[in-house]
Order: C-alpha cells, then structure tokens, then sequence
C-alpha cells in the first residue's frame, strides 16, 4: 500500500512539474513582452491576449493543484484505511494466538491436574493395600503363634488344614506351599522385632525339624498324613536354605570388614 501511495505523490509531483513549466514559459514571454514595450517594439501579442493566457493558465493552475490536492488525500485516507486494516488484523491474529496459547495452558494444566489426580489416587490406593496386607500378615502371624502354643500338647486329631503352616494364607495342598512364602512370613517386620533373622529361622526349624514333628505327626488323620508329611520336609528344606544363605551373607560380610 505505501508503493501504490508513493506512486500517486511522484506521479502528481510529474503533473504539477509539467504545469510549472508552462507557468515558467508564460512568465519569460510576459518578461519578453515588457522588454519589447519599453524599448519601442511591437509587443508579439497584445496585452489582453496576455491577461486572457494568464487567467487561464492561473484557472488551469488552480484546477490542477486542487486535483492534486484532492488526489492526495485520497491516497492518504486509502494509506490510512490500509494500515487501520493491517492493524486490525495483527490484532486479530494476536488475540487467535493468545486464545490459542490460553487453551493450550488450560489443556496442560488439565493433564497436569489430572495426573496428579491419578497419582494421589494411586498413592492411596497402594496405602490401602499396604495397610490391607499388613493387617492380614500381622493376624495371620497371631493365629500361627497361638496355634502352635497348643499344637503339641493337645490331643485332637488333625488334619492338614489343622496345621499353623509359615505362610500367610492356609495352603489347600503342599503343593501350594512356596518357599518366597515362607521367607516373606518369617522375615515380615510385623512381628518378631527383636529377633535376627537367624534367630528367626531356628526358632521355626525347632518347629518344622521332621524328627520332632512326628509327635504331631501322629495324630494326624491318616488320609492327610502323606500331605502334611510332603508339606512339613517343604518347609524344612526351605529353612535350611534360608540358614545357609544367612550364613554364607554373615561370612561374607565378615571377610569383607577384616580385609578392610
């Protein structure tokens, strides 16, 4: 738009350069036509023909400089209207971006919420269980410990679900007794507190050792008793293990400190 107002000034500028000459030319004849009178010549034109070229060229000189005038207000009001328009338009474009950019940082606060939403859930949830779990591993160490408190002086015959087994929840066949169990059970810090985890395991090996359980063994039922026999060498064989591994990790840690 300031390319096509530059053209209408410069070609305005060419137009009234034109009409200057001529006003120049008339002027040097008007000069021409003074000299000639005073030094006794014949004039070429007469002085009402003068006067009548000068009003009409002033006419004509007026007329032109209006257009011209007019010509650019014009180009300056469409100048004007151009730039109104472009600014209207950046403005426009600057509130598109920023709704944009607003809905953008709603949308990212959104997630953000919603993920900290999810992850609060999730940390109360996992509370929960935890809380869950450790009730039921506490209860399920009170029952064990008060089972075996009477085991081995009563009298009742016994069946394999009669057992206080080292797990949590009350296996329905040795096969479902598991080692990780087991050492989850025992090694708990729910209970026991001021036992090692040795200590721990000797404690349940004095239980579980299959020469002393057959006292126990005794009783039970004879449909049962094959089960609870392959259940009890489960659990003495894992206690041996867990023995074994506290002693070689106790070894070790020894021979670590002296070499250092």
């Amino acid at each position: 738009m300031a390319h096509a107002y530059t053209w209408v000034v410069e070609h305005e500028y060419v137009t009234l350069d034109k009409r200057d000459r001529k006003t120049e030319q008339w002027i040097l004849e008007q000069q021409m036509f003074l000299a000639a009178e005073g030094s006794g010549r014949r004039p070429v034109r007469a002085p009402r023909a003068q006067q009548k070229i000068w009003e009409e060229m002033v006419y004509s000189y007026e007329i032109e400089a209006e257009r011209w005038m007019r010509h650019e207000e014009e180009a300056r009001q469409r100048a004007a209207e151009q730039e109104r328009k472009a600014r209207t338009v950046e403005e426009e474009i600057r509130r598109i971006e920023a709704r944009i950019r607003h809905r953008r940082e709603a949308e990212r606060r959104k997630i953000a919420e919603e993920k900290q939403r999810m992850y609060e859930q999730l940390k109360e949830q996992e509370q929960r269980n935890r809380l869950k779990a450790e009730k039921i591993m506490a209860e399920a160490w009170r029952r064990y410990e008060e089972r075996w408190s009477t085991l081995p002086t009563s009298s009742e015959t016994l069946a394999f679900a009669s057992i206080p087994w080292p797990v949590v929840s009350p296996p329905a066949r040795a096969e479902d007794i598991k080692p990780s169990a087991i050492v989850s059970f025992l090694f708990s810090h729910l209970h026991s507190e001021t036992q090692t985890r040795k200590e721990r395991i000797r404690s349940a090996q004095l239980r579980w050792h299959p020469d002393r359980f057959q006292r126990i063994l005794g009783r039970v039922r004879e449909g049962d008793k094959a089960a609870v026999e392959e259940g009890v060498g489960i659990v003495a064989r894992c206690l041996n293990d867990m023995m074994a591994q506290e002693t070689a990790a106790a070894r070790q840690a020894k021979t670590s400190h002296n070499s250092h």
